[in-house]
């Protein structure tokens, strides 16, 4: 099983600690920007003869700069024929999550985060913008309460891929794609869907950032936003490995106990030549 933050050796959970908190306070502000996001890198995406595959795991605010591990309680494996499995090893360390599991079967494995939940804050509406609250709000200001819901996934293909781990549905805020993840190149357009509850999200933005582009005059980051249709085709120009991203605040489902969620679903891929 992963261990919380607060699980985690003395310089681990404090640098663990101040970023969530970071994260969960930002969280609380509606229209305020959240800088870090969590993600699922493998070492390799394509596997032949390969019989097992690593994935780092975190939260970082350039990709692939992991800052603290991203200390989920489902991660888990969708096998090429869309049943759930289980990742061989799951090792916590300072700055990420290392993560094993076999690729006994041809075909597509998506491996998953699962749904995280973050920790609950407050904020209160005060001079007409919502502050987070730490301690006793303002007297008499209206006050919510907000926690996180992240998702992050990423696809690995041996040899042929296969359909069915794409379609399962992970989470409320859903980036559906269209095109096979493990079938990008140059010249194939990536068309995918974005979906909330299972409904269409008409003009949601999308941010795509390309890894290891430090040290490049231009480096990639820009937006997308779907259509009337909830869709979206990106376009690449260069090849690389990127991280799609969404975010959205909606109300907690009944029953959680909060008044709302931000959700935030990342997926991780390659584009070819």
């Amino acid at each position: 099983m992963i261990r919380s933050a607060l699980d985690l050796p003395g310089s681990t959970r404090s640098a663990s600690f101040g970023l969530l908190a970071a994260l969960a306070c930002a969280a609380v502000m509606p229209g305020s920007a959240q800088a870090h996001t969590s993600y699922l890198l493998p070492k390799i995406f394509a596997a032949n003869t390969e019989k097992m595959v690593t994935v780092e795991s975190a939260f970082a605010e350039t990709f692939f700069h992991p800052e603290v591990p991203v200390d989920a309680k489902d991660y888990h494996v969708i096998l090429p024929d869309g049943s759930r499995g289980s990742f061989q090893s799951i090792t916590p360390l300072k700055q990420m999550v290392v993560l094993e599991s076999a690729l006994e079967s041809e075909g597509t494995y998506r491996f998953t985060t699962g749904v995280r939940l973050g920790r609950v804050g407050r904020s209160a509406l005060v001079d007409g913008k919502w502050q987070p609250v730490h301690g006793e709000p303002p007297r008499g200001a209206q006050v919510r309460t907000s926690q996180t819901e992240t998702v992050a996934d990423v696809y690995v293909t041996k040899k042929q891929p296969t359909r069915a781990p794409v379609d399962v549905a992970v989470g409320r805020l859903r980036i559906q794609p269209v095109t096979h993840p493990s079938e990008l190149y140059l010249d194939t357009p990536f068309a995918l869907k974005l979906l909330f509850d299972g409904k269409p999200m008409a003009g949601q933005e999308l941010v795509l950032d390309r890894g290891g582009a430090d040290y490049e005059e231009a480096v990639v980051h820009r937006t997308v936003t779907t259509d009337a249709a909830g869709g979206a085709v990106l376009r690449f120009d260069r090849p690389g490995t990127y991280v799609l991203m969404t975010r959205h605040r909606a109300a907690a489902p009944a029953g959680s106990g909060t008044d709302e969620r931000s959700y935030t679903t990342s997926l991780t891929f390659q584009v070819e030549e």
